[in-house]
């Protein structure tokens, strides 16, 4: 055998080897992936580890050993062809989870499945002959038994039997589950058959190594979008439970205030009626919204709100609103709670005023909105429901968009909120 060839098989195996245990060690240790993907790749790198493994010690044997350790390249040639095929089955289970259907009652992995142990007899028979493949006295692979197809067309044909059941099932995969099955499928099957003509190469185990990393990449990066649009979902699903989850007894008192003041002042009371209806809206309009607005109607939204409650509350609630900076965008439903938290925490018509000041301001990289207030300031501690406060729903829709909030103290007494959201492009 030529030396190049020594070089390339070993380079394959020790390949194969380290793949395998670095697909173990992600599978293991991945982030968001699910439990059924754990455990499928974690036992497939495994397989490929034990395969790559048994291949590496039967082309020591052959090549360095003398003919009398013969049993161990006959035991590393034996579990390197049965670990290699064991793995056919396996992703035919992945398949038919990935459909959604039960590989327990698929008449396609029942076929898998009994092909596999034909096979599996098949090697068994293989080491009690010459008619498959043997080992010579000078300790060489001889693989031109006169059966040796019936080892080579089983592998084969199981994998074409996947790659159909691929092309059958695959408007029932996403996107890149269909490019992963696909690259699992073929790079080993145009291996085995490449294999089959160039008996000296060790194609198919490095085939099989490159082809089990990629599947495995191509799946995780599907799962953790599929994590984070789920974040997202869960972030816009907040959204609109906290626009809907308006206090029953603020609608109570604004509709009260809204009743006395149509016999004191009409006038008054059309502009608080007016600057209610645009504050409902804006809430029911954040229902629906999912991608970031402008300022500026955030800002909008926020007046509306204090435009009520100034109505409400009268000379218990002073407010100054300084935004020369409004050319940027930030998540709905971001700065009228926190306006809404610092007045539903420190207004009070039997205390001194409550004074709120909003500023906003440009800064390198970055757009700041400050929220000042000279309450008592109000307690981030867990609801005791054991819902989420309302400052942890903001802080959870402004990281989902990469932006903050931070609470402090402020000097004179009462709270300063602070929203940063980094500048787009």
């Amino acid at each position: 055998m030529a030396e190049w060839v020594h070089y390339f098989n070993f380079g394959a195996g020790f390949s194969a080897l380290t793949t395998a245990l670095l697909g173990l060690l992600l599978a293991l240790t991945a982030p968001f992936i699910q439990r059924w993907e754990r455990w499928y790749f974690r036992t497939t790198f495994t397989m490929l580890l034990c395969y790559a493994a048994a291949d590496l010690i039967a082309q020591a044997s052959l090549s360095f050993l003398d003919p009398g350790f013969m049993w161990l390249s006959q035991a590393g040639i034996f579990l390197e062809l049965l670990f290699s095929t064991m793995i056919i089955p396996l992703i035919t289970a992945y398949l038919l989870h990935s459909s959604g259907e039960s590989w327990r009652s698929s008449p396609l992995f029942l076929v898998v499945s009994v092909l596999w142990v034909l096979y599996a007899i098949v090697l068994v028979i293989a080491q009690f002959g010459e008619g498959i493949y043997s080992i010579s006295a000078d300790n060489r692979l001889i693989l031109t038994g006169p059966f040796y197809n019936a080892l080579v067309i089983p592998p084969i044909l199981l994998m074409i039997i996947n790659l159909l059941a691929i092309i059958r099932r695959r408007a029932a995969l996403t996107h890149r589950q269909r490019q992963a099955f696909f690259i699992y499928t073929i790079i080993p099957l145009v291996s085995v058959l490449l294999q089959a003509v160039l008996f000296d190469l060790r194609i198919v185990v490095f085939g099989t190594s490159i082809a089990t990393l990629a599947m495995f990449g191509f799946v995780l990066v599907d799962q953790t979008e599929a994590h984070v649009r789920q974040r997202e979902e869960a972030a816009r699903r907040q959204a609109q439970v906290m626009a809907l989850q308006m206090r029953p007894h603020f609608i109570y008192n604004v509709m009260t205030s809204i009743y006395y003041l149509c016999a004191q002042d009409p006038k008054r009371a059309q502009q608080v009626t007016f600057d209610f209806t645009n504050y409902l809206r804006a809430n029911f309009d954040a229902v629906a919204q999912e991608s970031e607005v402008p300022f500026s109607k955030e800002l909008e939204h926020t007046r509306a709100y204090l435009s009520v409650e100034q109505a409400r509350l009268e000379n218990a609630l002073v407010v100054d609103i300084d935004c020369p900076h409004t050319a940027f965008r930030l998540p709905p439903l971001t700065l009228q709670p926190l306006v809404e938290n610092a007045v539903k925490h420190g207004a009070d018509p039997e205390l001194p005023p409550l004074h709120v000041n909003i500023t906003s301001k440009k800064e390198a990289d970055c757009s700041i909105i400050m929220v000042e207030d000279t309450g008592p300031g109000f307690d981030e501690a867990p609801q005791a429901d054991g819902t989420a406060s309302a400052l942890d729903n903001i802080r959870e829709r402004l990281a989902t968009h990469g932006s903050s909030l931070e609470i402090s103290p402020r000097q004179r007494g009462g709270t300063v909120a602070i929203m940063r959201i980094p500048t787009k492009g």
